[in-house]
């Protein structure tokens, strides 16, 4: 049986008195498979909340009850219980591992000792088409029901649902299909996900947002959890994203951060918002001075995980000034006590921190570089803008969305 045959169905007495059309369900959210704990019907102009003990039988026709309506005791009202109509029909359902949304078009319900247990959602045209009264007609088209386990969901407030997934499982979802998750959801529902995962799995999922929801998120979020967010994020986005929110919102943030972040995020939010230090990251894989290949070598596999790309090693002096560059590849095709200054490339291009987005691109472009270094007016090295802040430049975000992630 489904919900919507049975919201259909008129309910009598013992004396086969009709009293009027179900309206609701009522069920405790505490078990695996919940059971039907009242119904809610609408009789003489009043609604009843009339337990589930008080059913005698429930055929294809109607429900009958075993005591007049005056002699039963209402089921109480409780803020745990949910209604199915109001609560669960219509609702979406977040599958985390087809990353869709889905919506619930209505639920199954199976008899058994004597009670009725909600034992699924059905998510397919079946379920749409029962509700317009021709079900029997859909499924002589589609002749399978697509059912989801009510034991394989979790709630999120009843606003939506999702799938039980493991934490584990969750985070193995590529940032992408979660963040597509978190954009088609309400605030508190996409704040509840994000929770959900680690501050990295986070960060990485939230940088994949729409910048407006992005915004929207940050600005409802605690201060410190806030902060522990733009903590995990690469500092050019981290400083975009604060860029769009009030002065007020950000420098709380800002204060709640790691000092060294804080202070990182502050010197790139000083750039215009159109140049190369607007954009550029901070977060590039550089050593001091001329070494080995293989000191090299040991240096880079430290600060591996804090970059943001390893194609390019940038070799600097003392003062911070660029020397030259090496690919990862020439190093891996040099022998380890090989001086990196007898193979580097002197021949540079770079940009100044203050060139105009449009003139980086076309660099980028021209050059054919994964990445761009940035100078102050000292000839200093102040950070790199990675060929997919080209793209972020030269393509809208509609587009720039269908690409890899490798080029966003």
């Amino acid at each position: 049986m489904y919900l919507t045959e049975l919201l259909s169905k008129n309910v009598f007495d013992k004396d086969n008195q009709k009293l009027g059309k179900i309206k609701d369900v009522v069920i405790s959210p505490d078990k695996t498979y919940p059971k039907i704990e009242a119904i809610k019907i609408k009789a003489n102009g009043e609604y009843y909340f009339i337990p589930s003990s008080y059913i005698e039988d429930i055929n294809t026709t109607k429900v009958l009850l075993t005591t007049p309506l005056e002699d039963i005791r209402q089921y109480p009202k409780q803020d745990s219980q949910i209604k199915l109509s109001r609560d669960i029909l219509d609702r979406q359902v977040v599958d985390m591992e087809g990353s869709k949304i889905r919506r619930v078009n209505d639920v199954e319900i199976s008899y058994k000792n004597g009670n009725y247990y909600i034992i699924g959602v059905d998510i397919g045209v079946n379920g749409l088409f029962r509700r317009l009264g021709m079900g029997k007609f859909s499924k002589k088209i589609h002749p399978e029901d697509n059912i989801i386990s009510w034991k394989d969901i979790d709630s999120l407030d009843f606003t939506n649902l999702k799938l039980k997934v493991s934490k584990n499982k969750l985070t193995r979802l590529h940032p992408a299909d979660i963040a597509e998750i978190v954009d088609d959801l309400g605030i508190s529902d996409s704040m509840s996900i994000l929770n959900s995962l680690d501050d990295e799995s986070a960060a990485d999922a939230f940088e994949e947002i729409s910048p407006e929801k992005q915004k929207t998120i940050l600005t409802e979020m605690e201060e410190k959890e806030a902060a522990d967010l733009v903590d995990e994020m690469s500092p050019d986005d981290a400083a975009d994203l604060l860029a769009s929110i009030s002065d007020e919102k950000k420098e709380e943030i800002l204060d709640l951060m790691d000092p060294e972040e804080s202070q990182e995020l502050r010197e790139l939010l000083e750039y215009p918002e159109n140049t190369a230090g607007g954009i550029m990251t901070t977060e590039y894989a550089s050593v001091i001075g001329n070494q080995s290949t293989g000191d090299v070598m040991k240096e880079i596999r430290k600060i591996a995980d804090d970059v943001e790309t390893l194609y390019y090693i940038y070799i600097l002096s003392s003062d911070e000034h660029l020397e030259g560059v090496v690919t990862i590849r020439e190093l891996l095709l040099s022998s380890d006590d090989t001086d990196i200054y007898d193979y580097m490339n002197k021949d540079l291009v770079s940009v100044n921190v203050n060139e105009e987005e449009n003139e980086v691109a076309k660099i980028i472009a021209k050059y054919n570089l994964i990445a761009l270094p940035v100078l102050d007016d000292e000839e200093k090295m102040k950070g790199i803008i990675t060929v997919d802040d080209a793209i972020d430049i030269i393509l809208p975000t509609a587009w720039k969305k269908r690409l890899p992630k490798m080029f966003r």
